[in-house]
């Protein structure tokens, strides 16, 4: 069934609009050789293959939909798709060029951070349970000492949850109750991570059991991309570092895309009114349209929407003041009251206005990492820009990536490069928040351990060319 699926959506994809547009096969050209180029870099170890997370992003969210759903775009002209999928291939032009540049602005700079902080793989994971635990019990003080509820929210966005708030809450607790999910996801991500590092089987178990009670919150809370947030590092550690053969672990990894591809249908569907019904259920299928498909990786549509909606008068270009909002967004609303609604404006225009809802709409529209950056620099400007970024964005990962000696520095790669398929969603500090207070946390972590073993003899690496690391002890080296 899954097979006769697919290919009745190929059938109906090549005879869509979107399949008969020049633009969409020069996109799709340049991001293949772009791909290939970072596969074969990642083989031969080259840290700029790593830009190969950014590739599987555009993909995902520019180039399935139109597959998978083709009949959401006979309505939409073809000049509209042309410029679009031109914009995509303004993206990955920019982003291929300004790489390099950011690689050498950020990669070589002097860390400030001791990388060498002799922690162990069970001291960080004591650390990362310790901070978990104490946000879970105030999440299930916050529920009302509700255990079951907080695990497992099954009323999804109906209903309380740990880390749930009013979007427009105006009080200080508002900024606490966002800043400790944002936490508590990080640290959820880092327990996923350092199960693969920890040297005793005791350990490891401690790591799974405790990263595996938080899943169930995330999913059930209905927000995919938190869930992905605390996933995704789990998933991408495993197959770097996971002990099984390669084929074992693409094997095992196609089984969890499956099953995660399954399970978000069912968020889609239910997260609005609960999961009650269906955990109640003795075939849920039953209770979903036979017909559906995964939904939501539609940013090719949107960047349509976002070109409309700047060649009508909706809107106009922002000049980088929605990029600027968005990292002023921390700000809490008791002291700036006048905080600018991100994104109202532009869901308004799609016609999500209502009157029933604090924000003025029902839901809000994500526009897209290229449509973002066509709302605030324009339609030939904007894709260059938003390529600016993730390349900016990149060379701060690749940074953390050579870095990787520091198990906390592997860790915040790996958090981050599962944060990168949820900025294709929207270049938005609200995706970042997660690893940016874990890097906070990571820099206390190291500055802590420094004081710690500063009275110890430091460790020194002398890694001349062509030659192998020696590590001898940095007294000796001033004798």
């Amino acid at each position: 069934m899954i097979i006769l699926s697919t290919s009745t959506s190929f059938e109906v994809f090549f005879g869509s609009m979107v399949a008969q547009e020049v633009t969409f096969y020069l996109a799709a050209a340049v991001l293949l050789v772009l791909t290939v180029e970072s596969c074969i870099k990642l083989l031969n170890r080259n840290t700029f293959g790593v830009t190969v997370m950014v590739y599987v992003t555009v993909f995902a969210w520019y180039f399935v939909d139109p597959f998978i759903n083709p009949e959401q775009y006979g309505y939409l002209p073809s000049f509209l798709l042309e410029k679009s999928y031109g914009q995509v291939l303004l993206f990955l032009i920019g982003f291929r060029v300004f790489t390099p540049v950011a690689m050498r602005w950020i990669v070589r700079r002097r860390s400030s951070g001791i990388l060498d902080t002799r922690l162990t793989p069970e001291q960080i994971l004591i650390g990362a349970a310790a901070l978990w635990l104490v946000l879970f019990i105030i999440g299930i003080a916050r529920m009302g000492g509700d255990v079951m509820g907080a695990v497992f929210p099954v009323d999804g966005r109906a209903g309380p949850s740990m880390w749930g708030r009013d979007a427009l809450e105006s009080s200080g607790s508002g900024f606490l109750i966002s800043f400790g999910g944002y936490v508590f996801n990080a640290a959820t991500a880092f327990l996923g991570v350092l199960i693969f590092f920890q040297r005793s089987i005791a350990w490891r178990l401690l790591a799974g059991a405790m990263f595996a009670i938080t899943l169930p919150y995330f999913f059930l809370a209905g927000a995919r991309s938190h869930f992905l947030a605390a996933v995704l590092p789990f998933i991408i550690t495993y197959l770097f570092y996971g002990r099984h053969l390669l084929f074992l672990k693409l094997a095992i990894l196609t089984v969890a895309f499956f099953c995660l591809n399954e399970g978000f249908k069912f968020v889609t569907a239910f997260r609005g009114t609960g999961f009650r019904e269906v955990l109640a259920s003795e075939n849920p299928y039953e209770l979903m349209d036979e017909d559906m498909q995964p939904s939501g990786l539609n940013m090719i549509q949107e960047l349509c929407f976002v070109n409309t909606y700047l060649e009508t008068g909706g809107g106009s270009p922002a000049y980088g003041a929605r990029y600027l909002n968005e990292v002023l967004n921390f700000v809490p609303r008791m002291i700036w009251p006048s905080k600018p609604l991100i994104g109202i404006d532009y869901a308004k225009w799609r016609g999500f206005e209502s009157d029933s809802s604090e924000l003025g709409v029902n839901t809000t529209v994500s526009s897209g990492m290229i449509g973002g950056g066509v709302l605030n620099f324009g339609q030939i400007f904007g894709p260059v820009a938003a390529g600016i970024l993730m390349a900016l964005w990149t060379g701060l990962l690749i940074r953390w990536w050579e870095q990787r000696k520091s198990i906390l520095r592997l860790v915040l790669f790996m958090l981050g490069v599962g944060l990168t398929f949820n900025l294709g969603r929207d270049i938005s500090m609200l995706v970042l928040w997660p690893v940016i207070f874990a890097y906070f946390f990571v820099r206390l972590a190291e500055i802590w351990a420094t004081k710690r073993f500063q009275q110890l003899p430091q460790v020194a690496t002398i890694a001349p060319a062509n030659a192998v690391p020696v590590r001898v002890l940095a007294g000796r080296l001033s004798q």
